[in-house]
């Protein structure tokens, strides 16, 4: 596909990277927010998630609460993918936000998920990565099947500590 040999997947490295990442949930539209499951009213004070995600960028690996990857589209940072509930050697939790609108439904998206779910594997040695899309965001839920996350259930839940309860759908990819 046009464009892949334009992007780019690597390791936040600095204050601007996180910075970037908050600015696409606290600038996004209550509508966008709730598409993905997320409650507006439960993101932290911005400065203090900001300062939480630097303290736990400076940990080693095997310590830190989550792992954050930038995606990289012509020079431009365009999104970024994370893991939490990080087991080493075992699985985690996956994570998939393009912040670019224009960019999306352009199959950039599954190269991104691809490229940082290879990344994850390598890095934590994992031997699964769980991934548990708001079941109403239909995008997430495609991305993960084409690259062949097996559906294992539907179920309702409150995924992350920024969501609302919801119905989520749990896909597993095995290494």
């Amino acid at each position: 596909m046009q464009g892949f040999e334009e992007m780019e997947v690597r390791p936040f490295s600095s204050r601007e990277d996180y910075e970037l990442m908050l600015d696409y949930f606290y600038k996004a539209d209550d509508s966008f927010l709730r598409g993905m499951g997320v409650d507006r009213l439960k993101l932290p004070e911005r400065d203090k998630w900001l300062d939480a995600l630097l303290v736990d960028h400076e940990k080693p690996d095997e310590e830190r609460d989550r792992f954050y990857l930038v995606w990289i589209f012509r020079g431009e940072r365009v999104g970024h993918s994370s893991i939490n509930k990080i087991v080493p050697g075992t699985e985690a939790f996956i994570h998939l936000h393009l912040w670019d609108s224009h960019l999306r439904k352009a199959g950039l998206g599954t190269e991104f998920v691809r490229r940082s779910a290879n990344f994850y594997f390598d890095r934590f040695n994992l031997k699964k990565l769980v991934c548990e899309p708001s079941a109403e965001n239909l995008a997430p839920n495609r991305v993960l099947e084409k690259l062949g996350f097996r559906f294992v259930r539907r179920y309702r839940t409150t995924p992350v500590a920024i969501a609302y309860e919801q119905d989520v759908n749990r896909y597993e990819l095995d290494r």
